[in-house]
């Protein structure tokens, strides 16, 4: 009895270990496993790039403060010490004289010193909303750069899906071909077939070996892609599962309208034309006088080993108010202004470029996308249609009722209507992907 209550623990111990062993594999698979959600996600945080972009928006934000504009005085406590030896000899007009060698004259100021300008022709304020404005463009740039990455990956890991689904073809016709070769060499070894159809149905193997070989090697290429693009080790696998699905429609004018107003592109030139207007504002401000009040508590103290005074103190406070007005530097004000006003014009054809520009690539965008799923319609069609001609050539072959060349020639329309179909459906995707981006609507949908 006690040897039995001794032996429990460690059976169950055992049989705890061979659990764990046999769940192996399934919990490697589904670590290969992933959505596009999980790796936009990853992306969102991992990527180099959307994270550098994050600290470029982020020092851009500590820019946007009312003292980095110039709207709050400046505080400074100066202090100085300064000692000086000196070789004098002074002559009075009473005939007096004195003469000294290496006579001492220390001093000790400091001071309490503010400035503040109160008028610079509204510049300050143009500049606090050009940082504003600036600080936007820095998230505008960060945010168009994640829609970028987001396409980029999203593209990437739906041509994932079509290779690993082309692959998947590409080995059920291995599979026939297998078929076919252990057939033909069933039948030669009982004189009912010749070495030429059994050589014919050796290289149709080995030609479908080879385009499975391919394809493995462009899955590989893909997910180094992807893993690149989400900071993951690059080797690792990555098994797709999410479907490709196809939108059943786009309404073109609720597209349009979202363009309009979430275009990332459109959003970075319309921020570049405020930025553009507020400097313009500054330069302007550069015309008008600067009026600037200013304060002074100073202490000084100084003590001579010669001259008229043996020492002397002083404190006390000092204010007033300061004005300056720049009434000719050469015209270079004037020519600043004037090519700031350029700039802003510049800016502006800018921006009503982009939006006809960004409309005809919508326009564009969806065009494409309707031709493509349309396509992808019809070739589903003929996928079914060809697969069920070749499961009735098989059945026809083994009946020899059909030749080699005849019996190759259905198979390679079947695996040819199945790759027709996935490049439709992925071209079509890729296309809905190119709607949503510059709709402004990728990251919302994707998630």
């Amino acid at each position: 009895m006690h040897n039995y209550h001794e032996s429990l623990p460690l059976g169950r111990f055992l049989l705890l270990i061979g659990g764990f062993l046999l769940l192996l594999p399934f919990w490697g698979k589904a670590q290969d496993e992933l959505s596009l959600s999980d790796l936009i996600n990853r992306a969102l945080e991992e990527n180099y790039q959307i994270r550098i972009y994050k600290n470029i928006a982020e020092t851009a934000e500590n820019r946007n403060t009312i003292g980095n504009a110039g709207m709050l005085p400046n505080l400074n406590l100066i202090g100085e010490t300064r000692t000086a030896i000196n070789n004098s000899r002074q002559q009075f007009f009473t005939g007096d004289s004195q003469q000294a060698t290496n006579a001492r004259r220390n001093s000790l100021s400091t001071s309490l010193q503010a400035n503040w300008i109160v008028f610079d022709g509204l510049a300050m304020f143009a500049r606090k909303e050009q940082f504003e404005r600036l600080a936007a463009l820095s998230e505008a740039d960060t945010r168009f750069f994640i829609e970028q990455t987001v396409a980029d990956l999203a593209t990437a890991y739906y041509q994932l899906r079509q290779e690993t689904q082309l692959l998947a073809a590409y080995q059920k016709t291995l599979e026939v071909s297998e078929a076919r070769l252990a057939f033909e060499e069933k039948a030669y070894e009982i004189g009912a077939s010749n070495l030429l159809n059994l050589q014919l149905a050796r290289v149709d193997q080995n030609t479908d070996r080879s385009l499975i070989l391919n394809q493995e090697a462009q899955i590989q290429e893909i997910a180094l892609a992807i893993n690149r693009l989400i900071n993951r080790e690059l080797t690792a696998p990555i098994t797709p599962i999410d479907s490709i699905r196809l939108a059943p429609e786009f309404d073109l004018s609720g597209l349009l309208q979202s363009t309009r107003s979430n275009n990332a592109s459109l959003n970075q030139q319309q921020l570049n034309e405020l930025a553009t207007a507020s400097q313009f504002d500054i330069l302007r401000g550069a015309l008008f006088p600067q009026v600037e009040i200013y304060g002074n508590f100073g202490f000084d103290r100084q003590v001579n080993e010669v001259g008229f005074l043996q020492s002397s103190r002083t404190f006390g406070p000092e204010f007033g108010i300061r004005v300056r007005f720049n009434l000719y530097s050469g015209g270079s004000d004037k020519i600043a202004s004037q090519n700031a006003q350029i700039n802003l014009e510049t800016e502006q054809l800018r921006t009503q470029e982009l939006n006809i520009e960004v409309e005809r690539s919508l326009r564009a965008a969806h065009l494409r996308w309707l031709n493509h799923a349309q396509r992808a319609r019809l070739e589903r069609e003929s996928v079914r249609e060809a697969n069920d001609a070749l499961k009735i050539a098989q059945r026809q072959y083994e009946l020899g009722a059909l030749t080699n060349v005849d019996f190759r020639v259905i198979q390679l329309n079947a695996i040819n209507a199945e790759t027709r179909f996935l490049e439709a459906q992925f071209a079509a995707k890729v296309r809905e992907i190119e709607l949503l981006r510059l709709s402004g609507r990728l990251v919302e949908e994707m998630l």
